[in-house]
């Protein structure tokens, strides 16, 4: 039998614990259609899978279950032992090549290829000295030997309990400071070494143990979570059976590593503090008036009314000290009518900081004005915090320079936000924020009373600006994101960012949306999805039954995904499995008008284009300097769309592998779409 001598790794967190290690869990390497009773056995060397025991080996409990999937379906086997090695009975087609099989068994799970589908729930219960049972996901593949080598889905997170006071700690939270997905639905790839995983929707960002019991001192816990590289540390919260916390948090990066364990080692609780819960205008303005208010936690219970309140932004910067650092929950409950107005950073939040958190808020009916200098917003101004879960409706924001409905500058994480029917003027505006260093993903910009005009230069349905910041991986991403009906005004506009430099724009969908411009120049970008590529990406989007300009206007590029597609030696520009369909391009740009791009030096891939109907003469791209950039496109009236798939693949700035067959659905009867559910190939969480 195979044993392991699992060393320690310090990690050196030391601002929120004394140190870290990295452990190693044990692990080993890994028909008929009719249906038949079968036997698998499951590793011949303890594999990493149900609980945990003595060395971090993980053995098999009696009663454990797993899919199997053969050529059609997802099986349930049961064993009924327990240990390191066991056998597993259960109906599946026999005579198979190759079977998958996943711990736990999940009934919804589902198989593409070697990548298999299921969840990874961000509630978990505790489990002394061990993780939950039919919790760890862990993947194995088999021949027709039947025998099945488990791997490590998924990495762990453990703590030491050591506290000596009288508080029943029922919860405890674990996060990373930048949002990093942690949990929700995962898509894994079985190969021969670790596999390869990723959270690809339904993110959650914090993974919460319950024990309702209590944790018990002197033992060891574990969190479940998804591989990932947290850059801005980590953040742990211990809440008491009276909703009392205590919170530490560390902005060292750690790495979160398939079938590894990152050992926070001994956590000794101080003192617990009061969360403060809120139901009223007073209680609202008293806790922003309060000396604590920048690392307070604060619980919504009821809608807040703030008509006629004076309100002062809480934090007047990013900076540590200066920013809310806090968790701000807002319980799904709304801010109504909150109305200020002054210089520098402005929103409810002026800054956030590091480790602040944001989320399930409502804002009604906002209004917020910001001077020259000013990052506006209704929920910060400028934010290098996570907001999550918010949504802004029926409110206006305005200022000279960087204007969003929901931050003015975003640096680190705005996840699965809303606006509606929103009002933005600035500089650079965008409807979730004016301009974006991190990520945004899973946001939305609606509603036929949306407005989002530049006064000076970018404008966005999602973001004026997206730019990378210093080679930092992930900034400037700008994923799954959609703009429905709403208007867009800027010199550099488009359905969802004004200008791209560096960045990331993927899975992103602009429908019914109008983009123009107000000047009387002819610098104008227009695009149905970016104004102004400057080496970047634009990656599996369309737009369509959109209006890109005006009868009247002049411009200097016109596109039905991207105006001016700007290109360099060392950073090309790339839009790459893109369609347009059903946009009408408007307007005088000479002879840069194109249905994907109306003026590129850089590269059209894998694009293809269907004009409105009585529109002709309009080529996929208008003034192509580099001829040789286009490629493995269909060009307007075309029909050989299996040539859209056998494209190059596109490695992104984030490091992310896009496959041109992987993003293409390709049916006789219809237009190709783009496979909403493709994310891209290792895509990243930090």
């Amino acid at each position: 039998m195979k044993k392991y001598f699992i060393p320690f790794l310090i990690l050196g967190t030391s601002m929120l614990y004394s140190c870290t290690k990295e452990e190693i869990i044990s692990d080993t390497n890994s028909s008929s259609t009719e249906k038949v009773k079968l036997e698998f056995k499951a590793g011949i060397d303890p594999v990493s899978r149900t609980v945990l025991v003595a060395g971090n080996k993980v053995n098999w409990e009696e009663n454990d279950a797993i899919s199997l999937f053969d050529q059609n379906s997802n099986n349930k086997f049961i064993t009924s032992t327990g240990g390191e090695s066991v056998i597993f009975t259960g109906s599946a087609q026999d005579n198979q090549n190759t079977y998958y099989a996943l711990y736990p068994y999940d009934a919804d799970a589902t198989i593409s290829g070697d990548g298999i589908t299921t969840t990874l729930p961000a509630k978990q219960t505790a489990r002394a000295v061990s993780f939950a049972n039919n919790l760890n996901p862990s993947v194995a593949k088999s021949g027709s030997d039947k025998t099945l080598i488990f791997k490590n889905a998924c990495a762990l997170v453990k703590f030491t309990l050591q506290y000596s006071g009288s508080n029943k700690i029922t919860k405890v939270m674990f996060r990373g400071n930048s949002g990093e997905a942690l949990a929700g639905k995962l898509f894994v790839q079985v190969n021969d070494a670790t596999p390869l995983t990723a959270v690809e929707s339904e993110i959650s960002t914090e993974v919460i143990l319950s024990d309702d019991q209590g944790f018990e001192n002197q033992k060891d816990y574990y969190f479940v979570v998804a591989p990932s590289e947290l850059k801005n540390g980590i953040t742990l919260v211990l809440y008491d059976a009276n909703g009392m916390e205590w919170k530490r948090s560390s902005n060292k990066p750690v790495t979160l590593k398939s079938g590894h364990i990152l050992n926070l080692d001994k956590i000794e609780p101080g003192e617990f503090k009061k969360v403060i819960r809120i139901s009223t205008a007073e209680q609202l303005i008293a806790w922003a008036e309060s000396e604590d208010r920048l690392t307070t936690d604060v619980i919504l219970d009821a809608d807040i009314e703030m008509k006629d309140m004076k309100w002062t932004p809480v934090g007047s910067s990013m900076d540590i000290g200066k920013g809310y650092s806090g968790n701000f929950d807002g319980n799904g409950n709304a801010i109504k009518n909150l109305s200020l107005s002054g210089t520098g950073n402005i929103g409810f939040f002026g800054g956030l900081a590091i480790g602040a958190k944001v989320h399930d808020v409502v804002f009604t009916d906002a209004t917020i004005k910001g001077d020259a200098s000013s990052s506006v917003g209704v929920i910060a101004g400028t934010s290098l915090g996570i907001i999550g879960s918010c949504k802004v409706s029926n409110s206006t924001v305005s200022g000279s320079n960087n204007a969003g409905a929901i931050t003015g500058n975003n640096s680190v994480q705005v996840n699965n936000c809303s606006v509606q029917d929103v009002t933005i003027n600035g500089k650079y505006a965008g409807g979730v924020a004016g301009v974006n260093y991190g990520k945004i993903e899973y946001c939305k910009a609606s509603g036929s009373n949306t407005k989002i005009t530049s006064t000076g230069l970018s404008a966005g349905g999602i973001v004026g600006s997206n730019s990378e910041e210093g080679g930092t991986k992930t900034s400037g991403r700008v994923l799954k994101c959609a703009a429905y009906e709403i208007t867009i005004s800027g010199n550099r506009a488009g359905g969802i960012a004004g200008e791209n430099g560096f960045g990331t724009v993927a899975q992103c969908v602009v429908d019914k949306c109008t983009v123009i411009h107000n000047s009387t120049g002819s610098s104008a970008n227009l695009g149905g999805v970016v104004g102004y590529n400057a080496r970047g990406e634009v990656v599996a989007s369309y737009s369509a039954n959109s209006i890109v300009g005006a009868d009247n206007l002049t411009s200097e590029a016109i596109g039905g995904i991207v105006g001016y597609n700007m290109n360099s030696t060392s950073s090309p520009a790339y839009i790459y499995g893109c369609y347009s369909t059903h946009v009408s391009l408007l307007g005088n740009a000479g002879s840069n008008i194109g249905a994907i791009a109306g003026y590129n030096n850089g590269h059209v891939t894998s694009c293809y284009a269907v004009l409105p109907e009585n529109v002709a003469g309009i080529k996929l791209v208008g003034n192509n300097i580099e001829v040789n950039g286009i490629d493995h496109c269909v060009e307007v009236g075309g029909n050989n769309y299996n040539y859209l798939e056998e494209a190059d693949n596109l490695k992104v700035t984030d490091g992310t592998i896009w496959i041109a067959a992987e993003i293409w659905e390709i049916t006789e009867d219809s237009f190709p779409s783009v496979n909403a559910n493709y994310i891209g190939e290792g895509i990243p969480s930090n």
